[in-house]
């Protein structure tokens, strides 16, 4: 017998059916079709979080070393792609949260190219750390975009993601800023440490969709250097 919410998503897919999100063609319960996914770019290019020049394996380079925390950047894909952002922004700001599954797709795509360049990121068991919303934004969102992220990557590496992180304060979302000096201060003291034991001694990936100024990756790797991570990194989508 077909439940009532069963027959309430027949109803939406039959008024608002499935179609590709980049070229419109009509698919069966997706939003990206295979040619276009199989155009998404990734990223072949290191970059320095502080001053985003080329840098090799994304290491923060000599000079913005003293000013970040955060040890590594990696960067799956090209936000300049009209369909790359279009899937971080529909997912976000069209609260649909299957976007997910096609993102975590393109990470497990870029993360086998640094594979075969010898790059794996799974060699020193790093501990994975979802960038958390504050309760209010995500029960606004529906769902962490982060976590989910997160959570898929880890299952798929059979990795360990801890929720070691909670956001202390409800601010002013970091895409409504432009200035990089005031995207500094509106995340300063933003972050918490749950628990210290979580990271103690770990090298931990902070996983998050879109990294623009690398001020939010900064300040969470500054809590959790503070609680005893012996590195931090992040794994991100996409550069805004």
């Amino acid at each position: 017998m077909a439940y009532p919410h069963t027959i309430f998503g027949w109803f939406l897919e039959l008024l608002f059916p499935y179609r590709c999100l980049s070229c419109r063609r009509y698919l069966d319960r997706e939003y990206i079709c295979r040619p276009c996914f199989n155009r998404l770019p990734i990223k072949g290019q290191g970059e320095c979080v502080g001053c985003s020049r080329p840098s090799p394996d994304g290491m923060t380079c000599i000079l913005c070393k003293d000013g970040y925390q955060l040890d590594q950047l990696m960067v799956v894909s090209d936000f300049n792609d009209p369909a790359v952002a279009m899937l971080i922004r529909r997912m976000k700001y069209g609260f649909i949260r299957d976007l997910v599954e096609p993102l975590h797709r393109l990470s497990r795509k870029y993360l086998l190219y640094r594979a075969k360049k010898g790059r794996s990121f799974i060699q020193d068991n790093p501990l994975l750390v979802p960038v958390p919303l504050h309760i209010v934004r995500e029960q606004w969102r529906g769902f962490n975009q982060a976590a989910l992220l997160g959570e898929s990557i880890a299952g798929t590496y059979q990795l360990e993601l801890v929720h070691a992180l909670e956001c202390t304060r409800h601010k002013t979302h970091q895409a409504e800023i432009l200035e990089r000096n005031r995207r500094i201060e509106n995340v300063r003291g933003l972050y918490q440490c749950i628990d210290p034991n979580l990271i103690r001694g770990r090298k931990v990936m902070l996983i998050d969709d879109v990294c623009t100024t690398g001020a939010t990756l900064n300040e969470c790797a500054a809590v959790l250097k503070a609680s005893g991570a012996c590195s931090v990194s992040a794994l991100v989508i996409a550069r805004g």
